[in-house]
């Protein structure tokens, strides 16, 4: 029998909670419409109170190739802040934990940024192409780059603003990148999916989030729980149950402010595809043990969804041992 990888194992029996996290959004004045703009720390606390208000425990700035220092706004708010960085010499790459700017080449940039103590992710992978032909958009970073950067933990799935956004009627590209994901674990490459907002100045705030199960906000512990792979991507829902013996996965989601009782799930292993799927209160799936990869996806009737991080073949990954 094939052995998997659970990064939820001990759920529910320890005194780990879910934080409610979000790693990209922007503090920006002036048109970023018209791409001219500047980042400045005005504003940023009724920033980070709409943030709070909305039931967050964590939230990294994301300033464009360099880095603003939030941290005292963990005493006047009461939210946890972790300085980020957006990355941008090729858009893009979100770093999290950081000291400082990172410039220079993508593979350089998360070696920098791992060594600081931080770590990266590969930002809204389904990002139009044609954007980079407009003034004042950076060179994106191409799916055909960011296939071979090794050191990242994973990749923004749902990215929050993509499919509401256009410039100079060129749209920006597409908010789900899930296709991208499966892509990667399809070919055994180990990258845990995250959904963001990408906000800025407030607008399409809490539209995508990540959920990270720790014991505390302290970034090594914070940290230790993203790279195991403890976090949920959320457009809405909250993962209440899950239970794996081995041979059969359980779970259970839920809205996190009404709970329905109902959600349809989805079950889908390599290259995407959707080998089962259940509608209750909870839905459970066998696996037959050809899966090399097994990922749950949440929908609830009112049009939120959750993804689950997935099971691995142990045999088929490196998997972490934190």
């Amino acid at each position: 029998m094939t052995e998997y990888y659970n990064p939820y194992a001990g759920f529910g029996g320890d005194d780990r909670r879910w934080l409610k996290s979000q790693f990209h959004m922007h503090n920006l004045r002036g048109d970023p419409a018209r791409g001219s703009f500047t980042y400045s720390m005005e504003g940023m606390d009724d920033f980070f109170w709409d943030y709070k208000a909305a039931g967050f425990d964590v939230v990294a700035h994301a300033m464009h190739n360099d880095m603003l220092d939030t941290s005292h706004l963990d005493e006047l708010v009461g939210i946890r802040s972790f300085n980020g960085e957006e990355y941008v010499d090729y858009d893009g790459i979100l770093l999290v934990g950081i000291k400082r700017g990172h410039r220079g080449e993508p593979q350089d940039v998360i070696d920098e940024t791992n060594a600081e103590g931080g770590f990266a992710i590969i930002c809204h992978p389904n990002q139009n192409p044609a954007l980079s032909e407009l003034p004042g958009i950076p060179v994106l970073l191409t799916k055909e780059m960011s296939r071979t950067l090794t050191g990242v933990v994973g990749v923004e799935i749902y990215t929050g603003c993509l499919s509401r956004r256009e410039m100079a009627g060129v749209p920006f590209g597409l908010s789900l990148a899930t296709d991208y994901w499966d892509e990667a674990l399809s070919s055994g490459r180990l990258l845990w999916g995250f959904a963001t907002d990408d906000s800025h100045n407030g607008w399409e705030m809490n539209v995508g989030w990540t959920d990270v199960l720790s014991a505390t906000d302290d970034f090594p512990a914070f940290k230790s729980a993203v790279v195991a792979g403890a976090v949920v991507a959320s457009r809405g829902m909250r993962l209440y149950g899950w239970s794996f013996d081995g041979e059969v996965l359980q779970v259970e989601a839920d809205l996190p402010y009404q709970r329905a009782g109902e959600a349809e799930y989805r079950f889908i292993s390599d290259g995407g595809v959707v080998r089962a799927t259940e509608r209750g209160r909870t839905g459970s799936y066998r696996l037959q043990g050809d899966e090399t990869y097994l990922r749950v996806e949440a929908l609830n009737g009112d049009g939120s969804i959750l993804w689950t991080q997935p099971l691995l073949a142990r045999d088929r990954f490196e998997v972490p041992t934190v």
